[in-house]
């Protein structure tokens, strides 16, 4: 699915908070930061400019909340993925092309976060964000890690504060790659040595002791 093409939905139930937001998230992906103005989300997500500002002061506050939007569609995305790959040794072996499927469709949403990323230094309240940016990936790769190692499958050789981040900055950095560069074949060939990387990093084992 391709984020960018989405429109914002407005179904019942839905605040006129969470439409600004996801009014806000939809002009983050197809314009950028700079691109993105708050009279634009106001038009589209059908409110008024004062009650756009009511609930978000700010634009850098309003897309702050637009990026935890995209975070959480993002994040659930990668859990899904992950928890289907149940064997280490699929992931290690057979899950490239699966794990590859996931990381292309987050590409335009870590755009986006890079792009505040870039803004921060230039906005106080965005420099307030940067310690949150990458928690919520932090955390699904280390729950991922917990289970394999709660059910007995895997045996890490390398300290966890070395392996988080590694495998954390290659999920980051092959979505940001592709959305550069929509080269396909280079990210799954540089994926598959990275599988071959992390072979040396997680020992599958059996069974549960």
């Amino acid at each position: 699915m391709n984020h960018r093409a989405e429109a914002v939905s407005v179904g019942v139930g839905v605040s006129a908070r969470e439409q600004i937001v996801r009014a806000a998230a939809d002009f983050l992906l197809e314009n950028g930061y700079s691109g993105t103005s708050v009279r634009s989300i106001a038009s589209r997500a059908g409110v008024a400019i004062g009650n756009l500002q009511y609930y978000f002061p700010s634009k850098s506050e309003l897309l702050v909340e637009a990026w935890r939007y995209l975070t959480a569609r993002s994040v659930e995305e990668l859990r899904t993925s992950l928890n289907r790959l149940t064997d280490p040794l699929v992931v290690l072996e057979l899950g490239v092309e699966s794990i590859w499927a996931t990381l292309r469709r987050l590409g335009d949403m870590q755009l986006a976060a890079f792009d505040l990323l870039v803004q921060a230094p230039r906005t106080e309240r965005l420099q307030a964000y940067l310690p949150e940016l990458f928690t919520r990936y932090r955390e699904v790769i280390q729950e991922q890690i917990d289970r394999l190692e709660r059910d007995g499958r895997v045996r890490l050789t390398v300290e966890r504060e070395v392996l988080v981040p590694l495998v954390l900055n290659t999920v980051l950095g092959f979505g940001l790659y592709y959305v550069v560069t929509r080269d396909d074949e280079s990210c799954l060939k540089a994926l598959s040595a990275f599988r071959q990387l992390a072979a040396t990093l997680i020992e599958p084992l059996e069974g549960p002791p």
